[in-house]
């Protein structure tokens, strides 16, 4: 069963919210669990070159470099096939999604590993990488759900976006660029942002393009 997307944004926020606070409160648990999964992500990382480069490899595909782009490609198509109202909601999803991280990357201001093993600059929660990757992805879900009518094809796009963008945190873990709750921090932050921004522009998912307003019949009682 989907979940509705007022109860995943409510779910998503509470549970951001309470990350947060265990960040700014630097909870000791926390920090042990952090440090525990880095220095192991470390180890392995210099013990095994061809998993490091691998990881590189997908973080890369995470960057704002390459996603920003895309994503302005991604809505000139759909305003070229006259599908305004989500080329809109995907331009105002992930700028808006970016400069709200830029915001609590900022505020939080949490320091980043040490020991890590690529280049990094700024703060450290939301991870960006994870959080550019994850927008991305559900967004794309979000737009394309409707314009594809067969359920196995709707499948591969959610599976296929959803490991993609896993596998960009993962490699933000294996690379030691960032806490593991960095991480788990963006997708939570995605969940809340990407989701309440559809319900603005009166997107039911799956089932209607994001910015169009279902039909009077369809609308949920």
């Amino acid at each position: 069963m989907i979940v509705p997307l007022p109860r995943l944004v409510g779910g998503a926020a509470v549970a951001f919210a309470l990350l947060t606070a265990i960040v700014v409160g630097r909870v000791g648990p926390l920090l042990s669990f952090d440090g525990w999964i880095s220095g192991a992500a470390h180890t392995v990382a210099l013990a095994h070159p061809l998993w490091r480069a691998t990881m590189l490899a997908v973080t890369a595909t995470g960057s704002t470099v390459v996603l920003g782009p895309l994503a302005a490609v991604g809505c000139l198509i759909l305003l070229a096939f006259g599908r305004w109202r989500p080329a809109v909601f995907a331009a105002v999803a992930l700028t808006v999604t970016h400069t709200a991280r830029l915001l609590v990357l900022i505020a939080v201001a949490r320091p980043r590993p040490a020991d890590r093993l690529a280049a990094a600059s700024s703060y450290s929660f939301p991870s960006g990488h994870s959080t550019a990757s994850a927008a991305f992805a559900l967004v794309l879900v979000l737009v394309c759900w409707p314009l594809l009518k067969q359920r196995w094809s709707r499948v591969v796009l959610a599976v296929g976006a959803g490991a993609w963008a896993f596998a960009v945190g993962l490699s933000r873990v294996a690379l030691v660029v960032h806490w593991p709750t960095d991480v788990l921090g963006a997708w939570f932050f995605v969940l809340v942002l990407v989701p309440g921004i559809a319900l603005l522009f009166r997107t039911r998912a799956p089932g209607d393009a994001p910015g169009e307003t279902p039909p009077r019949s369809e609308e949920p009682r």
